[in-house]
């Protein structure tokens, strides 16, 4: 017999909707997108310029600016409601244990610094960690 463990997903996006309110009204931007995500896995998110790639990544992080808004849907991290999540408690998941890498290059890693680096200093800035990898009280 064979035991298949199931685990919580890490994030869970379902039936997620999003708007954008322009002068003529509200744009449809998003519509019907579900994924699924475990813990390790990676997904990508494919499709053609202007498509809602990266509107579906500003939902997930609850980045959609001013004349952004969801309109439908559920999102799940780690087993919390996204959506019901208050301004500070997405503060703290932010860059701690959710966060995107953005496609535009002037807001996507910076070329002059390694990989490494950046990375570093997210863990410096989020979980107090020093360059030399000890745990300390804030950036190094």
């Amino acid at each position: 017999m064979t035991l298949l463990i199931m685990h919580t997903p890490l994030l869970t996006v379902a039936g997620l909707r999003v708007s954008y309110n322009t002068r003529e009204g509200d744009v449809p931007a998003v519509v019907d997108v579900s994924l699924s995500l475990q813990q390790g896995e990676c997904v990508g998110l494919v499709g053609e310029s202007g498509c809602g790639k990266t509107t579906v990544a500003l939902a997930i992080m609850r980045y959609l600016g001013a004349n952004g808004r969801i309109v439908g849907g559920r999102m799940r991290f780690k087993g919390r409601d996204l959506l019901q999540l208050s301004p500070k408690m997405l503060r703290q998941i932010r860059g701690a244990e959710i966060a995107m890498v953005y496609q535009e290059p002037t807001t996507a890693l910076n070329p002059s610094l390694t990989i490494g680096t950046q990375l570093r200093e997210v863990l410096c800035y989020h979980r107090g960690v020093k360059k030399g990898g000890q745990k300390g009280s804030g950036p190094a």
